[in-house]
């Protein structure tokens, strides 16, 4: 490495950690804050009302919204951090497809208080696994690392048994009933001793029609787990809002 790398190495090191600074503007902060005041302030948190199954933002705190009534019925409960919107969505994607890894730190942080604070006496922890050639492609499991994270956070260890055995198109550009057909025979339980007559708690970073979770709660079921809960940064709410 020559002068220049190095020297570039070292300030992207010392002067431009993501530790140092605000996550959303790039503002330098003190105290092992994330973000400055001002970026704090806008931060979408779902801490409001909320659905009580799907865990997503509503108007009024429902029984069931509409986006999960007779739709989610293997995910015994979900909670999410955030409401999907701006600025918190940016960062998410950042995190998804931007090499945002660093990211972790933060969003584990936030899952991991999540956990606590739902009271989730979970035996495991799981994560939702990627199809290993769009791993590689990505360079990592944005969800994988989440999970470990959290399971180092809450002392609930991280149980490796999911594996996606078919390609699938990407989630984002179709509908439910599309994803549904899309994630068909996608997740394999690779060992069904590990989730039997478990509490388990599926982590990943967005809830959006919630049918990726549901398939692989469906699965665990079917494996023996007694319990499966999700956990996200952040959901989508309702689109009529309840």
């Amino acid at each position: 490495m020559g002068l220049k790398g190095a020297l570039g190495k070292f300030f992207r090191k010392y002067f431009f950690n993501p530790k140092w600074r605000c996550l959303l503007c790039g503002r330098e902060v003190f105290e092992g804050e994330n973000f400055c005041e001002k970026c704090y302030a806008k931060l979408p948190f779902n801490d409001g009302a909320i659905c009580e199954h799907c865990g997503r933002k509503v108007i009024a705190f429902e029984p069931y919204c509409t986006t999960c009534k007779n739709v989610i019925i293997s995910l015994d409960l979900c909670r999410s951090v955030f409401s999907y919107e701006k600025p918190i969505s940016a960062l998410i994607q950042k995190f998804k497809y931007g090499n945002g890894r660093y990211l972790a730190d933060y969003f584990s942080e936030c899952v991991a208080n999540l956990y606590l604070k739902n009271y989730l006496n979970a035996d495991g922890l799981l994560y939702v696994p990627m199809f290993e050639k769009d791993e590689r492609k990505r360079g990592y499991n944005q969800s994988k690392l989440l999970a470990e994270k959290v399971s180092l956070k809450v002392n609930v260890p991280l149980i490796d048994c999911l594996k996606k055995i078919k390609e699938t198109k990407r989630q984002a550009t179709l509908s439910r009933l599309e994803r549904l057909k899309n994630l068909d025979g996608a997740f394999r339980v690779t060992d069904k001793k590990s989730v039997k007559d478990k509490t388990l708690v599926l982590i990943d970073d967005v809830t959006t029609t919630g049918a990726t979770a549901e398939v692989i709660a469906s699965r665990l079921k079917k494996a023996g787990a007694k319990i499966v809960y999700l956990l996200t940064v952040a959901s989508i709410p309702p689109i009529d809002k309840y």
